[in-house]
């Protein structure tokens, strides 16, 4: 190779003027394309982990919506039993009331039978029956069925006056309403009266 030769081609420690700004401009994409990247995969961490706490926060929730399940279940799992119970009770109660008016207060039979009675609704109690207290209380429909209307001016209107079959609750949900007898204003009462 001749000297002239080496005149024409560039030396690689000679910087080339050409080539300083197009370098520059390369590391500057470079680095813009680099945080426009750090930008996207923030991005995408931030996006994965808000689905990932929405995620944890319905699962908490099934959690809590499942032992809230499994603990009523297993609160009202006699409920079934215990509805069927319920007719007995009520003979039970129909019989006292005959033996009250056919026989005298100490008569043993009667005695038993009022024992057994009492013994079958404590049973039940422990398992969270109640009877539903209607007579002489206002009327909720919540706890109530009103079987009768009875126009009086002994009782307000909307008072329940007589039990015809007893309510009961479980664990306070109502598993039986009391059959009432409901008061209403006699109809020759006055109109501000009815209005109550």
């Amino acid at each position: 190779m001749s000297k002239a030769d080496d005149k024409d081609k560039p030396k690689d420690d000679q910087p080339d003027a050409g080539s300083a700004p197009a370098r520059q401009s390369v590391e500057a994409a470079d680095t813009g394309s680099a945080e426009d990247a750090l930008a996207a995969l923030e991005r995408d961490r931030n996006d994965l982990l808000s689905r990932l706490q929405r995620l944890s926060a319905d699962y908490l929730n099934y959690q809590k919506r499942v032992q809230r399940d499994i603990d009523s279940a297993r609160e009202f799992a006699n409920e079934q039993l215990i509805k069927e119970l319920l007719p007995v009770l009520d003979d039970m109660e129909r019989a006292l009331e005959a033996g009250r008016a056919n026989h005298a207060a100490g008569d043993p039979i009667l005695a038993g039978m009022q024992l057994v009675h009492d013994k079958a609704l404590a049973t039940l109690g422990g398992y969270g029956l109640k009877a539903i207290e209607a007579k002489g209380k206002p009327f909720d429909p919540a706890v109530h069925q009103a079987i009768m209307m009875q126009p009086t001016g002994d009782q307000p209107p909307q008072t329940v006056l007589a039990e015809a079959l007893r309510g009961y609750q479980l664990r306070g949900r109502t598993i039986r309403p009391a059959g009432v007898v409901v008061a209403v204003a006699p109809k020759d009462a006055p109109a501000d009266e009815q209005d109550n």
